[in-house]
């Protein structure tokens, strides 16, 4: 008689942890976070009448190990190797946003940089295109100077070659001139008559 009251105490006994073991399901280690709160409390077991072993900050990531589906409590590890039971409607599959945050703010500033980059860029570009217009703008001004310099001797070697001209002209004229005044003053001279040496 004494075996019946011993067999329903141990039956009572074991069928928290029956229910327990029956209600928790095993997952597939998996990278999950904790959602955006503050923080939230590890529990030693799958309530929040276990006790607590710590808190863990939100946007943590964790691997989860097991759910329990009755007091909806997750079994986790943390990055820091510890296990414990959170609150399954902290976990997550997705990065949170406050983890998110400084993953943006390095975008942000990753961008910032690159525009810096491509703001200088663009300044040296210009400066240079403004050197290579002055560049451009100098040789114009000095091509116009030699075409004038060109010009202007070319008008000077024309201007020779008139004088030239005039002056072979004005020579061969004053050569013909003194020809026909020869010419003239020849026929003006008088003939020089023959002495006639023969006895009549």
């Amino acid at each position: 008689m004494r075996l019946l009251p011993l067999l329903f105490g141990l039956i009572l006994t074991a069928a928290p942890v029956l229910a327990q073991e029956s209600s928790t399901s095993d997952m597939p280690d998996s990278e999950h976070y904790i959602a955006d709160n503050l923080f939230i409390f590890i529990h030693s077991g799958p309530s929040r009448n276990y006790r607590i072993l710590g808190s863990i900050e939100a946007g943590e990531p964790v691997t989860v190990l097991e759910t329990d589906s009755e007091t909806d409590f997750t079994k986790i590890t943390d990055a820091d190797g510890r296990e414990g039971w959170v609150e399954s409607q902290y976990i997550i599959d997705t990065i949170s946003r406050r983890a998110q945050l400084p993953q943006l703010n390095q975008r942000l500033a990753d961008s910032s940089q690159q525009m810096d980059r491509l703001q200088t860029q663009n300044t040296e570009i210009a400066q240079d295109l403004a050197s290579a217009r002055q560049q451009i703008a100098e040789l114009e001004s000095a091509l116009a100077t030699s075409r004038q310099t060109i010009t202007s001797l070319e008008e000077q070697v024309n201007e020779q070659d008139d004088m030239e001209r005039y002056r072979m002209f004005s020579y061969g004229g004053i050569v013909a001139g003194a020809g026909l005044l020869v010419g003239i003053l020849v026929t003006f001279i008088p003939k020089r008559r023959r002495r006639n040496d023969s006895w009549m």
